[in-house]
């Protein structure tokens, strides 16, 4: 078939047009996603120190609601929380060593902070061990006295504009673990330093909501609706009921640093390219 028959130009054009690059629109989502990610502040995308605040809950509401591997190993909610943390450290530390953490626990209806920044990471691991679960019986916690926590023995680097390509000596990040499924926690939007915490640009809350399974029974619902009121647009959010693999997941999603992460709702964790 000779270069000047009409099937060849076909041919060539048709080729053309699926080879060319294609048009945002093309792409459903592709021009949100691109849009979302051009509102993000300008932010030095490097793996800095990360100092790592673990918010653990102590209570909940049935201890004999058990996670069950599948070697059939049973864990307690506390338990659970405690072999995460474990993988969720170790791993940090392998990635940068000069990673810290801090451990602060909510026990009933008040917060403590039982180490702070270290990056020994045995003696973090230690004192989570010999963490006990305690009984729920409020109806509500009130996360103030957590922020009090960290307005009184936290220091977050200051974000200049200026300077917004200088990298921070570190970051901070809290990682919430709240294991109960009955009481509500209750966050002031109208808290100073709370609103203060949100526009800080090198502080950041994660969330890991660990609930029971019934959750009609409870006030699941109520309860993640309520902590993503410590979300400014930046967290990383997860829910789990008593599954075991899932919990080992979502802990493994928040090894990912603030700073080079992307929004929550434009990850895509599968494997292989999408046709």
């Amino acid at each position: 078939m000779g270069s000047s028959d009409p099937m060849s130009f076909n041919v060539i054009n048709e080729i053309r047009e699926q080879s060319s690059p294609r048009n945002a629109d093309d792409y459903p989502g592709l021009r949100e996603q691109a849009m979302a990610n051009l509102q993000k502040p300008i932010l030095p995308n490097i793996n800095v120190p990360e100092r790592i605040i673990v918010c653990l809950d102590v209570c909940c509401d049935n201890q004999n609601s058990l996670y069950r591997l599948g070697d059939g190993t049973t864990f307690s909610p506390l338990n659970m929380l405690k072999r995460v943390l474990d993988f969720f450290i170790h791993s940090k530390h392998t990635i940068n060593k000069r990673t810290e953490f801090a451990l602060i626990i909510l026990k009933d209806a008040s917060a403590f902070l039982v180490h702070n920044f270290t990056n020994n990471i045995r003696d973090i691991i230690h004192t989570i061990d010999f963490v006990n679960a305690e009984e729920s019986v409020s109806e509500t916690f009130d996360f103030k006295h957590v922020f009090d926590i960290i307005k009184q023995e936290v220091e977050i680097p200051e974000y200049k504009q200026s300077e917004c390509m200088i990298p921070p000596p570190y970051i901070v990040r809290m990682v919430v673990l709240y294991a109960r499924s009955k009481c509500v926690p209750f966050i002031a939007q109208d808290d100073s330093y709370l609103t203060f915490l949100k526009i800080q640009m090198y502080f950041y809350i994660d969330i890991l909501f660990a609930h029971e399974d019934e959750c009609n029974l409870f006030k699941c619902e109520e309860i993640y609706d309520s902590l993503q009121n410590l979300d400014n647009g930046y967290s990383y959010v997860f829910e789990v009921s008593r599954n075991a693999a899932k919990i080992h997941e979502s802990i493994a999603k928040l090894l990912a640093h603030p700073l080079q992460r992307l929004l929550q709702k434009n990850t895509d964790y599968g494997f292989g390219t999408r046709c």
